[in-house]
């Protein structure tokens, strides 16, 4: 099993690349938010889902970012995280928190080194009136709890969803922190239907932008007084910047040090870019000098930020500043 050491050592030697990589449709859950369940359940087979890692990592690819639909419902998912360690990448995950105990245990025994856990609220029945799944609280903070007794690196993720946003995301910061005792993170909405990925689903522009500035607000005094948040600094100011025309603390690497692979094996620069090729038939060709800054979508901005900290250490030392609690003043 690849440890933390062996990532630096490749991190210094140019392996700097992220792939989020949706190895299935299939979901148990029918979100507000996402547009996934509505397609047909489809999953990357193991071979090829093992060739499209092995080309990753010849493209000097560190961190691969297993999604879907639920990731934990492919038939081979311990297998594809497995090999992924093999090979010397570092296999992530996120769940919508449906993930069974044993199924658990194996995935951290085959090297899954990081599991972000969906959370939307305090509230169960909010959170399945979001996630229209029964006792899907319930599951999430079960599964929660066994990823931190397995010694996984784990924390809870919200989408800002209109409730949240409304009901005030700091009381799910708290409840995270203190409460379960794990890490908070969120993503950033945004609504699209231009590729594979589905976003937004039943959700409105209008209720996905709605009061989100002053909940990153919220969220970047909470980590300023010492809550335990899992997004960078320097990316959640960003945010505040996007919103207010300044220019970025980094730009967006989509295409070029961050991608999204789909269970067809189609490569796109992210979620709201057109196909670039697909990693089982084509030969893999990147984007050079990307600097985008059009959308914020967290999938892909802060991977962004592991190449801009070897070429640009001053980012790396505003970051390091930032995450002295007490030390934020929104410029």
């Amino acid at each position: 099993m690849a440890t933390l050491k062996d990532a630096f050592k490749k991190y210094f030697r140019g392996y700097k690349k992220t792939a989020v990589f949706a190895i299935t449709t299939a979901c148990n859950c029918k979100c507000v938010m996402c547009d996934m369940h509505r397609k047909k359940p489809e999953h990357i087979s193991l071979s090829d889902a093992k060739k499209a890692l092995k080309t990753l990592e010849d493209q000097k690819f560190l961190i691969v970012y297993l999604t879907g639909g639920e990731p934990t419902l492919h038939p081979h998912v311990v297998e594809i995280v497995e090999y992924a360690d093999e090979l010397g990448l570092i296999p992530t995950m996120t769940s919508n928190g449906s993930v069974s105990k044993p199924l658990l245990t194996r995935l951290k025994q085959a090297g899954l080194y990081l599991l972000s856990v969906s959370l939307d609220h305090w509230d169960p029945a909010i959170c399945e009136t979001l996630r229209n799944h029964r006792n899907i609280m319930a599951k999430q903070l079960e599964t929660l709890q066994t990823a931190k007794s397995l010694g996984l690196k784990t924390y809870a993720l919200a989408f800002l969803n209109p409730i949240l946003v409304k009901d005030g995301v700091e009381k799910l910061v708290d409840y995270a922190n203190n409460v379960l005792e794990v890490p908070f993170g969120f993503c950033y909405p945004t609504k699209s239907d231009i590729n594979s990925y589905g976003l937004g689903g039943r959700l409105s522009a209008a209720d996905l932008s709605r009061g989100i500035q002053l909940s990153v607000k919220k969220i970047l005094t909470s980590k300023m007084n010492g809550s335990n948040i899992a997004n960078l600094w320097v990316y959640l100011e960003d945010l505040l910047h996007f919103e207010n025309g300044k220019k970025p603390n980094f730009y967006c690497k989509g295409g070029e040090d961050v991608v999204y692979v789909d269970w067809r094996g189609d490569v796109y620069p992210c979620f709201l870019r057109k196909k670039m090729f697909n990693i089982l038939r084509d030969k893999p060709w990147l984007f050079k000098d990307v600097h985008c800054n059009d959308c914020m979508i967290n999938c892909f901005r802060e991977p962004s930020v592991l190449p801009h900290f070897l070429s640009s250490p001053h980012l790396l030392a505003l970051e390091i500043r930032y995450s002295s609690p007490g030390k934020w003043v929104y410029r």
